[in-house]
């Protein structure tokens, strides 16, 4: 296999578990969604793979498609977990 076809590969599962992610969270309410991350982050705190720098670099990368207010919530809520 050439490395593009396996770039090109990556891509679209990528794409597929994106997709996946938005069908799943889509309906929640802002509570769900809250608490699915407290879940998610305990879960991986307990496991001891709870990376909180890699999960304020990934909000800071996607800060130029958030309005202000809501990357300024995003970044309160997960230093409650810090």
């Amino acid at each position: 296999m050439k490395l593009s076809q396996m770039a090109q590969e990556t891509s679209q599962k990528n794409v597929k578990d994106i997709k996946g992610a938005y069908e799943e969270y889509k309906d929640m309410s802002q509570d769900e969604l809250m608490t699915k991350l407290t879940k998610e982050i305990n879960k991986q705190k307990s496991k001891g793979n709870f990376d909180y720098e890699a999960l304020k670099n990934t909000i800071e990368k996607i800060s130029i498609y958030l309005p202000k207010q809501t990357y300024q919530n995003i970044l309160k809520i997960i230093e409650n977990f810090k």
